[in-house]
């Protein structure tokens, strides 16, 4: 299901955004292009979706979003268990989500990831997609 666009652009930074709600899928992919071109956007409708892709990927991605409420793998075991595989903890970590729990903040501090809430206007989604371009840039150079 992730193959054809590795083939495509190998060249690009990958964005892996595990998200069960497709329309808020959307709306990210909308504000990166806006803003780049220059990236992969994929999507895993769920956190076990998102770890198959890593444990088989020939190029790892440059950004792991994560929604926290998701079926199957949620994104906080998703977090928890890209932290405890050595070969994966360099991957950076977006946590995007609706909660706004202080525990799931503790949680991004304590594993080293980006947390944002899921913003209701457009202007500030395309601040939070601004961001992802930024780390994936950083990893890259």
């Amino acid at each position: 299901m992730f193959a054809c666009c590795m083939e495509t652009a190998p060249n690009k930074p990958i964005i892996l955004y595990a998200e069960d709600d497709y329309d808020d899928f959307e709306s990210v992919k909308e504000a990166l292009y806006q803003l780049s071109d220059h990236q992969i956007l994929l999507h895993a409708k769920n956190g076990a979706e998102a770890v198959s892709f890593i444990e088989n990927a020939t190029i790892l991605p440059s950004l792991l979003v994560l929604d926290l409420n998701m079926p199957v793998m949620n994104g906080k075991e998703v977090l928890l268990w890209l932290r405890d595989k050595e070969e994966y903890k360099k991957i950076p970590v977006m946590v995007f989500t609706t909660s706004s729990r202080e525990e799931d903040v503790k949680l991004c501090q304590k594993h080293n990831c980006t947390f944002f809430r899921k913003p209701t206007l457009y202007r500030d989604l395309l601040h939070v997609a601004q961001t992802m371009l930024q780390i994936c840039e950083r990893v890259s150079s």
